[in-house]
């Protein structure tokens, strides 16, 4: 991870060709600008996921540098941010732009000032696979229909998120279900589930958003089985643009099934008694 980031970042800036070291600066640096790459915590995130690897990328720049420093900084957030890094090993991972943890500070043991800059990358929490297990039948019918409607420029995934995850990606996963009775002989079973949609950029993302909306408002049901016409109803859809596509999701969905209930669960007549009018 740590020598694709640094090839990530020599790629958007040539002058740090060279100049990009592990954990602190040599001893006796004395390049007017240069940069150190730090490895942080791996911090639990979620079960779809996993965990978010942090790393620091610190710039390092002369107090009379510091407009360089500007605009090295403006040049590598949009450069690295949602963008796919693969390393030697073919592995590839995105990542994503944290923020400034802090303000610039000045290094008395380089003499220069230090802006920090945070990434991140999300690592899957089943040995970088997601999950490999038979999803539920509304899940995978859900993701199907989802397919159907992006079209082939976008990857559909259920549950978890992948190692490596497509540029154009989204996320169906469970959140919940429950059971309601709907009459002596009705039972309703509800599920609901939560999309993410992640995209290279926020634009694409709620552009995507208000289409599965506007798609599943208008779609009645949702066939599950075609064979045996099984279908679910759409109960409620909606949106939260500012939502994270990866931890938390913008879409929030609601789907309903009425089944009949087992006669062994209703109750029987065993006896009518007829009491005659007494005058």
């Amino acid at each position: 991870m740590r020598g694709a980031v640094r090839q990530a970042i020599v790629g958007i800036i040539p002058e740090l060709e060279g100049r990009v070291y592990d954990v602190y600066p040599p001893d006796g640096a004395v390049e007017p600008l240069f940069a150190v790459i730090t490895l942080g915590e791996d911090v639990w995130k979620s079960s779809w996921a996993g965990y978010r690897q942090v790393f620091r990328l610190k710039l390092y720049a002369n107090p009379s540098e510091l407009l360089q420093l500007d605009r090295w900084a403006n040049q590598l957030i949009p450069g690295l941010h949602r963008k796919r890094v693969t390393g030697a090993d073919e592995n590839s991972f995105k990542l994503h732009y944290l923020g400034v943890p802090e303000a610039d500070k000045f290094d008395p043991s380089t003499g220069k000032m230090i802006r920090i800059m945070r990434f991140g990358v999300y690592v899957p929490e089943l040995s970088g696979a997601g999950f490999t297990g038979q999803p539920d039948e509304w899940l995978s019918a859900l993701a199907a229909w989802t397919g159907d409607v992006l079209g082939n420029s976008w990857s559909i995934y259920h549950t978890a998120w992948p190692a490596g995850r497509d540029d154009c990606a989204m996320l169906w996963r469970m959140t919940g279900c429950e059971t309601r009775m709907a009459g002596a002989s009705m039972v309703e079973v509800r599920k609901t589930f939560t999309g993410h949609i992640a995209a290279l950029d926020s634009g694409s993302e709620q552009l995507t958003a208000v289409r599965l909306v506007e798609e599943l408002g208008t779609q009645v049901q949702l066939q599950l089985d075609s064979q045996n016409r099984r279908y679910a109803s759409v109960v409620e859809i909606a949106s939260d643009m500012q939502a994270d596509p990866i931890l938390d999701g913008q879409l929030k969905l609601t789907l309903a099934q009425r089944k009949l209930r087992s006669p062994e669960e209703a109750a029987l007549i065993r006896r009518v008694n007829i009491q005659p009018i007494l005058k």
